[in-house]
């Protein structure tokens, strides 16, 4: 399905036990609408000794996001996303404040 977010924009959560922060979008899984924010929505995984010298650890990854508990973040001003055309060229754009992506 189409995204309106690409990867490496900068996105704040709405909802979960990190809304409020921003940060940059890793991937994006199209099929789940679900996202990877940078350092965001982090949990702890179990990683096994693949052979008897190594050992087993656990490692802090992040976790996807719905896509719909993101909102593109640009200038402190969290908005949704429209698209116009300029000069024969599909622009994205802020639809609070009408500034380009």
């Amino acid at each position: 399905m189409k995204t309106k977010l690409k990867v490496g924009d900068n996105v704040k959560i709405l909802c979960g036990k990190d809304r409020g922060k921003t940060g940059e979008v890793v991937s994006i899984d199209r099929k789940n609408l679900k996202v990877i924010v940078k350092s965001c929505n982090m949990v702890k995984k179990v990683v096994k000794a693949r052979t008897p010298q190594e050992k087993s650890k656990i490692i802090d990854k992040e976790a996807p996001i719905d896509i719909s508990n993101v909102m593109l973040f640009s200038s402190g001003i969290a908005s949704r996303i429209g698209f116009k055309f300029e000069n024969n060229e599909k622009k994205r754009y802020l639809k609070k404040n009408g500034e380009n992506v």
